[in-house]
């Protein structure tokens, strides 16, 4: 397992990342990835004998859906909750939240289309 610091890349298997290497992977920065471990949202799997967070390939995944369900609405509380209670059906907040994101985007579908109309009718 490393377990350096100056692990880096996307970790597969007993690979582990350090804060900074998984937030330039996620594309989070690394504040975030510490107020998330702070939370209990997101826990690193390790740390190194010098305290540095260490992210497996299960930690970068949960990030992944912490995101994912950040980008659908849900606050960091909801998402915790989702993602650690084994009685919720996650399938079912997905699909939930697939028919508001298309309903969104029906939306402003028409609304750049009545924005369209009026640009047309200015002289």
């Amino acid at each position: 397992m490393t377990q350096g610091p100056e692990a880096t890349g996307n970790p597969t298997g007993d690979e582990l990342l350090t804060v900074g290497a998984a937030s330039s992977l996620i594309g989070v920065s690394v504040r975030t990835l510490h107020h998330w471990d702070h939370i209990g949202l997101v826990s690193p799997s390790g740390r190194t004998s010098t305290g540095y967070r260490l992210y497996s390939a299960d930690d970068v995944a949960r990030i992944h859906r912490v995101l994912l369900y950040r980008e659908l609405g849900f606050s960091l509380t909801e998402v915790g909750e989702i993602l650690d209670d084994p009685s919720v059906n996650e399938s079912a907040h997905l699909e939930r939240q697939r028919e508001l994101l298309a309903e969104r985007i029906d939306h402003l579908q028409q609304m750049v289309c009545a924005v369209d109309q009026m640009m047309e009718r200015k002289p």
